[in-house]
């Protein structure tokens, strides 16, 4: 399941988001705002779809705000999730494959739905490459603080 969530910030792009899974056939559900009007926190959106990521690992979530930086800054303080803010289509593709990235994260301001569907392009063509000897270096830090 995808789950997908925004702020005020990020409801255009959510909508967009919407428009796109329904065009390809995806399952989601929107956990944030549903409208241009209404407005949630960041630190009330988030752990919604952070408690669904790590309910089932085969989850993935996409979120946005303004700048993008909010809920990638945010979801990736939660356990299990690796998040990447892509406003490029590179970046989504990179961050699936070299991170294995379960939470896609855009920018809500001044990115066109051209572009945030070469973004979600590149984020569901690609997958996970295996390399799990990269991603243990990230485990080392379980906590905020803690180092090797």
């Amino acid at each position: 399941m995808i789950y997908i969530a925004g702020d005020k910030h990020g409801f255009s792009v959510i909508e967009n988001v919407i428009e796109y899974l329904t065009e390809k056939g995806f399952s989601f559900k929107n956990l944030g705002v549903k409208d241009s009007k209404s407005d949630t926190k960041l630190e009330t959106l988030l752990p919604k779809v952070a408690a669904e990521m790590i309910v089932d690992p085969e989850n993935i979530g996409i979120v946005s705000c303004g700048t993008g930086v909010g809920v990638e800054v945010g979801i990736n303080k939660f356990k299990g999730i690796r998040a990447c803010l892509a406003n490029e289509p590179k970046i989504a593709k990179w961050g699936k494959i070299y991170d294995k990235c379960n939470v896609l994260c855009v920018p809500g301001w001044d990115i066109t739905k051209d572009v945030l569907y070469s973004i979600l392009d590149a984020w569901f063509a690609n997958t996970y490459d295996g390399n799990v000897d990269r991603l243990k270096m990230f485990e080392v830090f379980d906590t905020w603080g803690t180092t090797p």
